[in-house]
């Protein structure tokens, strides 16, 4: 499936690189495309915009529509609704041939009536299947309100931009689908500036023109966004940045703002590992003669004196055909530096493997150390693939310390759950820059519904001085916006005050290095001066970090079983282990979900210390317990979680993230016992283990919880925690049988009564009370193995739809009754033929209903 849906992606943005130039052959690009995988919806929407004719393009518009039901697809849709849709040629041959022609209807009254008696049934299901859809309907009432993306969707950076799109559009499909925002649909408006500045300020100027959007969520590079910054700022749109770092993007725009750390910010991590952790006083720069490389360029320069020195900095020529000579000049002069220096790469990516594959080719194995966009994993696999090709492993992925947003084995469950989507979605998973934009689009999304807007047209200017004024009030953790990546608010310059982690290579991808820093908020003027003390403090400029131990971790699950759900207790027996360097303080854990307040983990399975490297193994058996939702009963998951924490250390000091042993399996393995490799995990009756998943988190206060050094403070204390965590859901078929088949001998026996005749009143009466009566008891039944909840179950809405049902057949008995003693039979005879049909009718709407809900 990915290399698929790549395929696809690949032909349409070269069809977009040739739209203007060559529209022929863009639609054929975009015939090609569709031929890859023809349910790629920006293909179609794409080729809607290149056929000339009214007819192809609402044949376009409908496939894209049927695929993803966008609002602007469908105004473009009802704008055409006169044309009679057919195929462009570039996909004719992509429809199915329609059907031979049709035997004649056979006559018959008996045929005719089963055909109507189909259409009512077909009716109603339909007409129960749109009550499933009505809230995604509902999306598109009102005018929607418009949001733009600018990204180098063609160019060097065509897949990190891609990648920045389906992050964007991913989110905004969502919030439609959850009604949108006020009520109003959200429309993203994409631009594709190719990472060049004329186009840049070109589409800057085209976005101030059309005064449609409330904020822009790019661009994608310093270059860039540094053109269009002055342009927005003039007109008063906020924008906001997921991957340009330059520092001069915010510093000189009020109106700018950055979902991610810049490069002031990433220099100074930079410099404390150079310094702290490489143990080194010099350093060599290597960076691109553009705007993001010479702001890394100068930042770490003055990050580094304040520890050392910078020995020399190496350019690397954009111009093409000057790249290679650049490289080489710049590989032949740093072969001349002594052994440890550390080389600091301020590169793209296409620059970074070309500079990283020379340097070890040249014998040059000082440690690297990287800027975020040598950080991801396709950076990292392109690396792989040039060892590889030379027949060396380890040649390229030795010795690299990258700086990133977005460490892949320490996510939390929000961005892991999130990452898995992604990849469900798009056959891949997420790069960091999808991560960032996803930031982007959602703090702005959030300062649209927290800003009060008036989402008047005549009134657009003061709306988005409400947004802009909403972002800028995000200044501290206590009022952080709760993002992807951790809380997010903004420095005073307007760039993400977040860590940045550092990642190195264990030869197959990425993961977290041993030691990490994190920004330090000083609790108190004593603490910072006890820490700087100590040296667990590093002050650079006029930034504080400290260093923080990173802990391995790994559960294996052994069996799950004994769940209470009336108590939402049950039992887990694993395997954990930690990996560690320094202080064993990293193994004095509590699990804070057992049902055991002091459960620890004991005396370790084994123990090994070599280098300063530990390994510690652990078998842990007991009750856990966690929060329980039965909103959707019976058709609910739940999630049986496992959260283990440090007792004494904050998150500031450890962080526990996923070891690359988990990351080396198939999640399918998750589900295997680790005791017995044959055996399942699961030992819940009538309950299915569908998934396993494992994160970090942080959680804990931005109040000082009694603490006196940390009184007054804006910090409050956090720490980490470590999370399994299982998916169970319900067998639903058994459930359902030995639950229901009472309740459906109801449904038939109070069916039959409707044929009694009307004389028989009575009895109809009293088989309708006794089924109103025989239902409550059932459906007390069937809740008492819940706990006592303030809400209505999804089982309980069946029951009381029968009630209702029930209800209405003594009605009707008694209407029947009426009717016939008055002498209005004909009446009685209506009554009765339209309930013989309504009650079967009903019953379809309300299994509908359940079966689009729940399928």
């Amino acid at each position: 499936m990915p290399k698929k849906l790549d395929t696809a992606v690949t032909y349409t943005h070269q069809s977009i690189g040739v739209r203007e130039s060559d529209p022929r052959r863009a639609r054929e690009l975009l015939g090609v495309a569709l031929a890859n995988d023809v349910e790629y919806e920006p293909a179609w929407r794409w080729l809607a915009e290149l056929v000339d004719d009214d007819g192809e393009r609402r044949f376009c518009l409908d496939r894209s529509y049927e695929i993803r039901p966008d609002p602007a697809t469908a105004r473009e849709r009802k704008a055409l609704a006169k044309a009679t849709p057919r195929p462009p040629e570039e996909v004719a041959d992509l429809i199915d041939p329609g059907p031979p022609a049709a035997a004649p209807a056979g006559a018959g009254t008996g045929r005719g009536r089963w055909r109507w008696w189909l259409a009512a049934v077909v009716a109603v299901a339909a007409m129960g299947t749109g009550l499933g859809v009505w809230a995604t309907a509902g999306a598109d009432r009102g005018d929607p309100v418009y949001v733009a993306l600018v990204a180098g969707l063609t160019g060097d950076n065509a897949v990190t931009s891609a990648h920045m799109e389906r992050a964007v559009r991913m989110r905004v499909d969502a919030v439609n689908a959850a009604g949108g925002v006020a009520g109003r649909p959200v429309e993203l408006l994409v631009y594709d500036d190719a990472d060049q500045v004329g186009r840049a300020v070109g589409i800057a100027q085209q976005i101030v023109r059309e005064n449609k959007v409330l904020y822009v969520i790019g661009h994608g590079t310093s270059d860039t966004a540094l053109a269009a910054a002055p342009i927005y700022q003039r007109a008063g749109i906020p924008a906001i940045t997921p991957s340009a770092g330059s520092s001069r993007i915010t510093d000189g725009s009020e109106w700018y703002f950055r979902s991610m750390f810049g490069n002031r910010t990433q220099s100074d991590f930079l410099a404390v590992y150079a310094s702290d952790v490489l143990g080194s006083k010099t350093a060599a720069v290597v960076y691109d003669e553009d705007e993001d490389g010479r702001s890394n360029r100068d930042a770490f320069r003055g990050s580094f004196g304040e520890f050392g020195r910078v020995t020399t900095e190496l350019p690397i020529a954009a111009a093409p055909g000057r790249t290679a000579a650049s490289v080489d000049a710049a590989v032949a002069a740093l072969r001349t530096h002594k052994t440890g220096e550390p080389i600091v790469l301020a590169l793209k990516e296409k620059t970074g493997l070309a500079m990283i594959a020379a340097l070890r080719s040249a014998g040059v194995t000082a440690p690297i150390l990287g800027t975020s966009p040598l950080s991801s994993p396709a950076f990292h696999a392109s690396l792989v693939r040039v060892e590889t090709s030379r027949g060396r492993p380890g040649l390229l992925t030795g010795n690299l310390f990258m700086g990133t947003p977005f460490a892949q084995d320490s996510l939390s469950g929000p961005a892991q759950v999130w990452a898995d989507a992604y990849e469900q979605r798009y056959g891949e998973r997420p790069l960091w820059q999808a991560a960032t934009a996803r930031q982007a689009v959602n703090v702005g999304l959030h300062a649209m519904e927290a800003g009060g807007l008036s989402f008047d047209a005549t009134r657009r200017a003061d709306d988005r001085q409400r947004v802009r004024d909403t972002l800028a009030s995000l200044k501290d953790r206590r009022n952080a916006f709760p993002a992807l990546l951790g809380p997010l608010y903004f420095n005073p310059s307007g760039s993400a005050q977040m860590a940045v982690s550092m990642v190195t290579s264990d030869g197959s991808r990425f993961v977290s290095a041993p030691v990490q820093f994190t920004i330090y908020e000083p609790v108190s003027d004593q603490a910072l001066k006890a820490g700087l003390a100590k040296k667990s403090v590093i002050a650079v400029k006029d930034r504080y970090l400290s260093r923080r131990q990173v802990v391995a971790t790994g559960i294996n699950l052994n069996e799950i079983r004994d769940l209470d759900t009336t108590d939402n207790t049950y039992f887990v027996d694993f395997f954990v282990w930690l990996k560690y360097t320094g202080d064993d303080v990293a193994a004095d854990v509590q699990f804070v979900n057992a049902v055991k307040p002091d459960l620890k983990l004991g005396e370790p399975l084994r123990s090994v210390t070599e280098n300063g490297h530990t390994y510690r193994l652990y078998r842990v058996a007991d009750r856990f317990k966690n929060s329980f939702e039965f909103q959707d009963f019976p058709f609910d998951h739940q999630r049986l979680t496992v959260l283990l924490q440090n007792r004494t250390q904050t998150a500031d000091q450890v962080s526990y993230v996923t070891d690359k042993e988990i990351l080396d399996q198939d999640p399918r393995d998750y589900l295997r016992s680790g005791a017995n490799a044959d055996a399942d995990i699961n030992q819940i009756p009538n309950w299915i283990a569908s998934t396993v998943h494992f994160f970090r988190q942080t959680v804990g206060s931005s109040d000082a919880l009694g603490d006196g050094q940390t009184a007054g403070t804006s910090t409050g204390i956090y720490y980490s925690q470590y999370a399994s965590e299982i998916e169970i859901k319900r067998d639903i078929p058994p459930f359902l049988i030995k639950n229901l088949l009472p309740l459906l001998l109801l449904i038939c026996v109070t069916y039959l009564s409707l044929f009694f005749k009307s004389s028989n009143a009575g009895a109809q009466v009293s088989m309708g009370v006794t089924a109103i009566l025989s239902t409550a008891v059932l459906l007390n039944n069937v809740t008492s193995q819940l706990p006592s909840v303030s809400y209505i179950v999804a089982l309980e809405w069946g029951y009381y739809a029968f009630i209702l049902l029930a209800a209405t057949c003594v009605l009707v008995a008694m209407l029947r009754d009426r009717f016939a003693t008055t002498g209005r039979g004909g009446t009685e005879r209506t009554l009765t033929a339209a309930a013989r049909i309504g009650y079967p009718l009903y019953l379809v709407s309300v299994v509908s209903v359940f079966l689009v809900a729940f399928s």
